[in-house]
């Protein structure tokens, strides 16, 4: 559903494959590790989740125009993570952050599974690049994320084998 089992996959894949130490080292000062990475998008997720939630709570219906979400995995153009997305340290290993990105999926799922297409289709709100997103692209935006973070985890994995 929206691709997010498929993108979800290929980043697991990918940390299955990060040896534990690997994980909590940075390339760089400014750079997030693994760990972190994948705190991100555990964070993120349960951010979308509950506002999806808000639209759906506050009811009034707003049409938003299809967005290119896959462009969202175009690593050239930054976007500054907002505060409430930025890592904090709260998983100990990969096993926390699996875990985590479980429960995050299981929310979203629950959250897709248990609403109307035509709400997801018909309420919207604001994303810091592509405007306004209605619920369902916010729903699929999360797979496009996350492989946009694939990406910059699989250069921080190069840049500490380098």
């Amino acid at each position: 559903m929206y691709g997010l089992d498929e993108k979800r996959n290929q980043v697991l894949d990918f940390v299955n494959e990060v040896p534990e130490e690997q994980a909590h080292l940075k390339p760089g000062e400014d750079q997030w590790s693994i760990l972190e990475v994948l705190e991100h998008l555990y964070l993120m997720e349960q951010l979308v989740v509950y506002q999806i939630n808000q639209a759906i709570k506050q009811g009034d219906d707003h049409q938003a125009s299809e967005k290119p979400l896959h462009r969202t995995t175009d690593r050239d153009y930054k976007v500054e993570a907002p505060a409430s997305v930025r890592p904090k340290g709260e998983f100990m290993n990969l096993d926390d952050a699996k875990e985590g990105l479980k429960k995050t999926r299981e929310s979203t799922l629950s959250l897709v599974n248990n609403k109307e297409q035509e709400t997801l289709k018909n309420r919207a709100f604001p994303h810091p690049a592509f405007g306004d997103l209605s619920l369902e692209q916010w729903i699929e935006f999360i797979g496009w994320h996350e492989l946009r973070h694939l990406d910059q985890m699989k250069e921080v994995r190069a840049a500490l084998n380098h």
